[in-house]
């Protein structure tokens, strides 16, 4: 793989359906080119999404047993996964910040991939259950 001082560049692919309650799945692809770092024994997958015409970037902690979605830019939002186990996360966009509990019903990392399957829910209530997908390779 070619590396960089940034990491080793990759080609990421990121699916993602949505079903919240009472509504027709939601289903989202996004194609990006993106950075594989490790950092202090962990590995970390970067890479940027442009949301609306404004940049967000996106961090992925790939570890099974701990794993982490950070985003931040015109979408701030913070998805810890631990499968079989409820964790505090956070979403905002502008002025707005929601706390959030992600259940994990299913987490898969490997050495070219990252699935979660997890619910959403905010003050007392489901948001949606969502199934992300993410695969990874070396970028040409």
């Amino acid at each position: 793989m070619e590396s960089n001082k940034e990491g080793r560049n990759v080609d990421v692919r990121l699916q993602s359906t949505i079903r919240h309650v009472g509504q027709a799945a939601d289903k989202h692809e996004l194609n990006a080119e993106g950075t594989l770092v490790e950092k202090a024994g962990k590995t970390y997958l970067r890479f940027v999404e442009d949301l609306n015409g404004q940049q967000v970037q996106t961090t992925v902690k790939l570890e099974e047993q701990d794993a982490l979605i950070m985003r931040s830019g015109a979408v701030q939002m913070r998805l810890p996964f631990t499968q079989g186990e409820i964790r505090p996360g956070s979403y905002g966009n502008g002025p707005a910040t929601f706390d959030l509990l992600v259940k994990t019903t299913k987490l898969e990392v490997g050495a070219d991939k990252f699935i979660a399957h997890y619910e959403l829910h905010a003050e007392g209530a489901l948001l949606g259950r969502h199934e992300l997908n993410i695969t990874y390779t070396e970028g040409q």
